[in-house]
C-alpha cells in the first residue's frame, strides 16, 4: 500500500497494476506477484477504509 501511496514513476501521471507488481520485486518485497494480486490487495484494503 505504501509504494502505490508514494508518487508515481517519473513520466506517469498515476501507478498502474503492472508498474506496482513490478516495483514489489524490484524492491525485493516479493519474489513474484500478479497484477491479479496487486489489484485485490487493492481493492480489499480500499473496502477496509469505508
Amino acid at each position: 500500500m505504501a509504494v502505490a501511496c508514494s508518487p508515481a514513476p517519473k513520466g506517469r501521471a498515476r501507478w498502474s497494476q503492472r508498474l506496482l507488481a513490478d516495483k514489489l520485486v524490484e524492491l525485493e518485497i516479493v519474489d513474484d506477484i500478479s497484477y491479479e494480486t496487486v489489484r485485490q490487495t487493492l481493492k480489499k484494503t480500499n473496502s477496509s477504509h469505508g
